[in-house]
């Protein structure tokens, strides 16, 4: 297990993010448990890290601990029978895809071009094309002060949020897929990725949607209407492909996100009468005003 404490922009796909009281990357369950024990006993709150995205981290003054899901303790995946896939919560979306492609299990295709892990993914309940991971979960393990199971019924999924799980860590998950033809699911993972590029911002930082779609509307398409397209604050810039989303273009820092954040909801709000809420998570040192 780490325990030195490493500034987050490195495991971050913003590139974003300052050092924690205490970093931990456990390799077990028995480290994982130790972790939770250390900062129990420090009184320390703690953040789950798995791939870094959907997060938006502060540069300083962060009073938290960090333990990060990505060891290969956590990044197993085995077939359960009936179409129904064991996995570890560190494993990684495109790993867990290429498994599926590879053995002829369909069903989590739309998942295709999204970052992050498993369990980050059923955290934020995760989805693409009017499609959520929480509709695959049938079970998932669970820790904090034991390890436990909870069915997928007794989570509350909901649009990118979820219910049930607060204060836990997602170690592992089964998921309930359909059989498919390996080349059937190959194509629509393409198709899916395909999509994203030509619509998503590639080649620079960021932690994609910024906002949720409110309703019906798309948040990108506020924006749009709003002028956000290639505005720039410091090291930051609204991408020109889609306006939900913000770039790390030149260095940015997370205060350049927190106040570009703060002025498109600021205007969205002003033109529509739509209050925006966040999709990205914000992690929030001492010094920052609460985004809500």
């Amino acid at each position: 297990m780490t325990n030195d404490s490493k500034a987050l922009k490195a495991f971050t796909t913003f590139r974003i993010g300052g050092k924690p009281l205490f970093y931990s990357r456990p390799e077990n369950y028995s480290e994982l448990f130790d972790a939770l024990r250390l900062c129990r006993k420090r009184e320390l709150d703690f953040k789950i890290l798995g791939g870094g995205s959907n997060i938006l981290v502060d540069d300083t003054g962060l009073r938290f601990g960090v333990i990060h899901i990505c060891s290969p303790g956590f990044g197993w995946i085995e077939y359960a029978g009936n179409n129904r896939l064991r996995i570890g919560g560190g494993v990684s979306l495109r790993a867990m895809l290429r498994y599926c492609k590879e053995n002829g299990l369909g069903g989590a295709e739309f998942l295709a071009g999204i970052p992050g892990t498993v369990g980050g993914a059923i955290a934020g309940n995760a989805g693409a094309h009017g499609l959520s991971v929480g509709s695959l979960v049938k079970y998932v393990t669970v820790v904090d002060k034991r390890r436990y199971r909870l069915s997928g019924e007794d989570i509350d999924f909901s649009y990118r949020s979820v219910r049930g799980l607060e204060g836990a860590v997602i170690t592992e998950a089964e998921l309930e897929l359909s059989p498919r033809s390996p080349e059937l699911i190959e194509e629509q993972i393409k198709n899916n990725i395909a999509g994203k590029k030509a619509a998503q911002p590639t080649g620079k930082p960021n932690a994609g949607c910024i906002f949720k779609n409110p309703g019906e509307k798309s948040a990108g398409r506020l924006l749009d209407l709003c002028g956000f397209k290639g505005r720039v604050r410091g090291g930051v810039r609204v991408s020109g492909d889609h306006a939900n989303f913000i770039c790390n273009h030149r260095r940015g820092s997370a205060r350049d996100v927190f106040f570009m954040i703060k002025e498109m909801k600021k205007v969205v709000k002003e033109e529509f009468g739509i209050d925006l809420e966040l999709e990205i998570k914000h992690w929030k040192g001492q010094e920052n005003a609460k985004v809500a």
